[in-house]
């Protein structure tokens, strides 16, 4: 890269050589060979930038698909994690022959897997990859996201990238505003409410948090929003938050 920056500067001192010979000379096939430097010299280096700015737009793109294989890695080993987890207390059921329990934690397993299923057919791809990333990449703060029945959020009149840019910011603002001492986290659940005329995004957080900070967060960047979304409730209380947010659909 520093090689093909020397090039370049050589060319550009050409391109001005050639521009003052043009000026202080006066026969006209000095001239033109002037002319020619000048357009040889300006073309080749026009080219070697766009080299440049080609190879540094592969590199990005090759960082980014790295990138984007190690979150996706990390979210399939937290999966199997949770899997692993959940057959070792099946297994340890089994073995100290507690029945009563499977089918309790079986229904529970079915329970999670209907939400899983829901959750990855929520119809926003991008969405749904930001949902399950935060649940790996979160150390004191779990995104429990209820999808208790199939819904499309794509499908709805409602602007696009709205519903992903209001979650990914109330998600910030909670986490700005918490108050964890060493070994402390809190939880933040997610509900869709789908109605006749808007959808609802019903937000819980429990846990430690500054409330005089996260209030005034919660306003400032949720209400008085026109058309788009509204503030329709918040509940504070101790170490447990209620924010809802309306976002009637357009037709």
């Amino acid at each position: 890269m520093k090689q093909l920056g020397s090039t370049q500067v050589y060319l550009l001192a050409l391109v001005f050589i050639g521009l003052t010979g043009m000026l202080v000379t006066e026969p006209w096939i000095i001239r033109v060979a002037f002319l020619l430097i000048i357009l040889v010299s300006g073309y080749t280096a026009w080219r070697l930038e766009a080299s440049r700015m080609e190879e540094k737009w592969r590199l990005a793109q090759r960082q980014q698909e790295h990138d984007n294989d190690l979150k996706l890695i990390a979210v399939v080993n937290r999966l199997r994690h949770d899997w692993m987890n959940d057959t070792q207390i099946l297994f340890g059921y089994i073995q100290m022959k507690k029945f009563d329990n499977l089918r309790p934690y079986m229904e529970k397993i079915k329970m999670t897997m209907q939400q899983e299923s829901n959750l990855s057919k929520l119809g926003i791809p991008s969405f749904i990859a930001y949902l399950l990333q935060f649940r790996v990449q979160s150390k004191t703060l779990e995104l429990q996201v209820e999808v208790e029945q199939e819904i499309n959020l794509g499908q709805l009149q409602i602007q696009h990238g709205l519903i992903e840019r209001l979650v990914r910011q109330m998600v910030a603002c909670i986490q700005e505003h918490t108050a964890f001492e060493d070994g402390e986290s809190g939880t933040l659940s997610l509900e869709f409410d789908v109605q006749d005329d808007c959808l609802l995004l019903d937000f819980v957080y429990q846990g430690p948090y500054n409330r005089e900070q996260l209030e005034q967060s919660v306003l400032q960047r949720f209400s008085s929003r026109g058309s788009q979304y509204s503030l329709e409730n918040e509940d504070w209380h101790e170490e447990e938050v209620g924010v809802t947010l309306r976002l009637p659909f357009h037709i």
